[in-house]
């Protein structure tokens, strides 16, 4: 058996009587301590950021589909040039949905505002789950002849717009293509009313952008008739979305761009990562700090075990073997202050997903009370190693001085 690592375990478990003995008991405690709070903290934070980004990713998942087809130059396309027959038959592709979005003036009664407004035909449905997040009024967009319009919260607050009055009516102006009327402004704008029948909810972003109307009853008001800003894809539950998009990109070519739902939100998804990564950044130079204990209380017990490691040096010892005595006793702290801190932080983890016990401040206008959590493998995997890495790096000093006592 490994001789060093026998003599680093009985340094660690064994309690002998002697103030400098109390002493590094009371460093290396400190430095326990250190790693149990540091590798908890770690877990818990990115389990949090983990949380907040699969909360966003099912709330964008309202509005947004699985791929998305743009055209790579202009604003819209026509759906003769994308072949959506061909597209309709590639594995996992379940339904396909045509939009058409122009940006456009609103007047509500007194109130203007400018915003987005979605077309989108019968399959948009399926397509996302935009019925989920009604909050106000209902689902719908067309009986009949007679069209209907979906808020978002942010602009229904904005235009005070009550889906349950029927007297008022949303009215939409959108520029015409090559006119300008110096003399008659109003000539220069076509303009449409259609009633608000409900409101949705996903997220602050789209909320304060987007109106969905019927597909048929923009492509009036646009004179688009079978031009779309994206065609809007809803994949099988067991299709890749990888392996999908890939497929679709490689039938439309180079005139068109295919992203799935990630890439749609690229520029949040990326802000979230390097949240994470500044916050993981942070608490590793803190739990470094905290780890530091650890080359104080084994540089102690270097001196103290001076007159020990001589003896053993006459007995064949080494000084590669009396540095590893002290690398494997800095890395028995990290490991035991780690696996204690790893198993506090996941128990608090698991404990406030299911019982939500950390409160949100001003909850009362998010989707939840609470923080959300979410313990990953990798996450537990990525501290386990750092705090191994860190008892490595604080050991390697104590080490060197123990074998520096061997020239003497």
């Amino acid at each position: 058996m490994n001789l060093s690592f026998n003599i680093a375990k009985r340094y660690f478990f064994s309690r002998k009587s002697g103030g400098s003995f109390n002493l590094i008991t009371i460093i290396s405690g400190i430095s326990l301590l250190g790693y149990i709070v540091g590798a908890a903290a770690l877990l818990i934070v990115l389990s949090v950021f983990n949380g907040f980004e699969g909360l966003f990713i099912s709330m964008y998942n309202k509005f947004d589909a699985d791929i998305k087809i743009t055209a790579a130059k202009g604003k819209v396309f026509d759906t003769s040039i994308a072949n959506i027959p061909s597209i309709q038959k590639i594995e996992g592709v379940w339904k396909i949905s045509e939009v058409l979005e122009e940006n456009v003036l609103l007047k509500y009664g007194e109130r203007q505002n400018l915003a987005t407004v979605k077309g989108v035909d019968e399959n948009y449905t399926y397509v996302t789950d935009l019925d989920s997040s009604i909050v106000a009024g209902i689902s719908l967009l067309q009986i009949g002849d007679t069209n209907f319009a979906i808020v978002g919260q942010g602009i229904a607050y904005q235009l005070s717009i009550d889906p349950n009055d029927v007297f008022y009516r949303l009215n939409i102006f959108i520029p015409k293509r090559g006119v300008t009327d110096v003399l008659n402004p109003e000539n220069s704008f076509s303009k449409a009313a259609i009633s608000p029948v409900g409101i949705f909810s996903v997220q602050e972003e789209v909320d304060n952008k987007y109106v969905i109307v019927p597909l048929g009853f923009l492509r009036n008001l646009l004179d688009r008739k079978t031009e779309v800003s994206s065609l809007d894809i809803r994949l099988n539950k067991d299709a890749n979305l990888d392996d999908v998009k890939e497929k679709i990109a490689a039938q439309l070519g180079e005139n068109f761009i295919v992203q799935n739902r990630f890439e749609q939100r690229d520029a949040f998804f990326k802000v979230m990562k390097s949240e994470k990564v500044v916050s993981y950044m942070i608490l590793l130079f803190i739990l470094f700090v905290a780890a530091s204990n650890t080359i104080g209380s084994l540089y102690i017990l270097v001196m103290e075990k001076k007159r020990d490691l001589q003896i053993l040096s006459s007995l064949g010892l080494s000084k590669q073997q009396a540095a590893l005595i002290f690398k494997y006793e800095g890395l028995m702290i990290a490991l035991v202050g780690g696996i204690i801190g790893l198993l506090l932080g996941a128990v608090l983890c698991l404990a406030q997903e299911k019982f939500g016990f950390v409160k949100i401040e001003g909850a009362e206008s998010f989707t939840m009370d609470h923080y959300p959590i979410k313990l990953k493998m990798m996450d537990i995997l990525l501290v386990f190693i750092t705090v191994v890495f860190l008892g490595w790096l604080t050991s390697l000093y104590p080490a060197k001085k123990a074998k520096q006592l061997f020239l003497h």
